[in-house]
């Protein structure tokens, strides 16, 4: 993979995300079934982010589901038209992406220079997850790649990074009927 731009690491990381379980095995299980083992595929997580930067997911949005990914093997590409209309919806219901995953096809979890560049959101904050194996099973956290975006760029968290700031939640989810969880 190219990594001709490089992941920036400064001080302390000000972003924290928690997904609930049921969302992160479905997510999961979407992603692998829709790769195929041989194309990529991609979702954003939608959920509402406070303001000492803890982001809550509450829904996945599938990029598949919003329009033709044109996926391949090594890309994926939502189009603009699907962009807009998310966001449209997204404010509707009061809620933000909170985070990217997308699946690459070998172990390399990285951000390539097109990851870095081709956001869906540019908020200070914004996680970037990749899935090994085009998200094949074991789904092992050690071996899955977590990105936050930062002022300098992103940083690709360490393990002990990862723990602090990245958790996995067993509360309840109800399949995205939440509609804000802002006071």
């Amino acid at each position: 993979m190219e990594q001709s731009m490089r992941l920036h690491r400064t001080g302390r990381i000000n972003s924290s995300l928690i997904v609930p379980h049921p969302l992160w095995t479905d997510v999961l299980e979407t992603l692998r079934q829709r790769s195929e083992g041989w194309r990529e595929s991609a979702c954003i997580l939608i959920g509402t982010a406070s303001t000492n930067g803890v982001r809550v997911a509450v829904d996945a949005i599938f990029h598949h589901r919003l329009a033709d990914d044109r996926a391949t093997a090594l890309s994926i590409e939502l189009p603009e038209h699907a962009k807009f209309k998310m966001y449209a919806d997204l404010a509707k219901r009061r809620l933000s992406p909170v985070s990217l995953v997308h699946t690459h096809p070998e172990a390399w979890v990285g951000l390539s220079v097109v990851d870095q560049s081709n956001r869906i959101s540019s908020t200070i904050g914004f996680w970037s997850i990749v899935v090994p194996h085009y998200g094949s099973p074991p789904w092992n956290l050690e071996e899955i790649g977590f990105h936050v975006l930062e002022d300098s760029g992103w940083r690709e968290l360490t393990a002990e990074e990862r723990l602090a700031h990245f958790r996995l939640e067993e509360q309840p989810w109800n399949g995205g009927k939440t509609v804000s969880l802002m006071a």
